[in-house]
């Protein structure tokens, strides 16, 4: 009797061990001890290291990658049923420039 309790004392140290070596440390910030949920805190941690709240991307600018910001934009466009585009608006820009890039950088490749 004495040895299978010296037995399971020895299985749940090790136990112990072994999970502290796989498990994580939890994450001690600004955010940790705000009453509101883990997916909140995902995104205000992403908005604070520039980074896009939905995939963690480097964010082009605010708080969403290009990708994330173009799906937004058009998401809105047809929830509120808008037909016209506004081309002056930061995604249409940001969109612009970054497909531009891209042609030069094939011309360029093409020489």
């Amino acid at each position: 009797m004495l040895k299978q309790k010296e037995r399971s004392n020895e299985k749940a140290s090790l136990c112990r061990a072994l999970m502290e070596t796989i498990m994580r440390r939890r994450i001690q910030d600004e955010f940790t001890d705000l009453p509101i949920s883990r997916q909140r805190k995902y995104q205000l941690r992403m908005q604070r290291d520039s980074r896009c709240t939905e995939c963690g991307e480097p964010a082009v600018q605010g708080s969403r990658c290009l990708k994330h910001l173009v799906k937004a934009r058009e998401r809105q466009r047809k929830k509120r049923g808008l037909k016209r585009r506004y081309y002056g608006t930061l995604s249409y820009k940001l969109q612009k420039a970054v497909s531009g890039n891209k042609k030069s950088l094939v011309a360029a490749h093409a020489e």
